[in-house]
């Protein structure tokens, strides 16, 4: 009977006396898991906002498309520019030379 007794006190006591120790995080640590959380947010707000609004994202998607070919024009242009002055001067050179 006392056993019992016994059980139960140690029971409640141990369990009260063994509180889980708080362990020490390092700050980077926590900076990387707030860092994960908040990239796992905005990505999961990126993909709701995709599915409410594809007919916005298709238009982004265009106007992305627009931005690189006008790039890659004014590169060809720079580059024919360059190839046809330099054409040019060759010609001056050897008919004067």
């Amino acid at each position: 009977m006392f056993d019992k007794v016994k059980n139960f006190y140690n029971s409640k006591v141990k369990s009260s006396n063994k509180q889980q120790p708080q362990t020490v995080v390092r700050a980077d640590q926590v900076e990387a898991q707030q860092q994960k959380i908040r990239e796992q947010e905005r990505r999961r707000a990126e993909e709701e906002y995709r599915q409410q609004h594809p007919e916005q994202v298709i238009q982004e998607n265009l106007s992305v498309f627009d931005e690189k070919t006008n790039k890659l024009k004014k590169k060809l242009n720079i580059a024919i520019i360059t190839i046809f002055g330099l054409i040019v001067l060759v010609f001056l050179i050897l008919f004067f030379i």
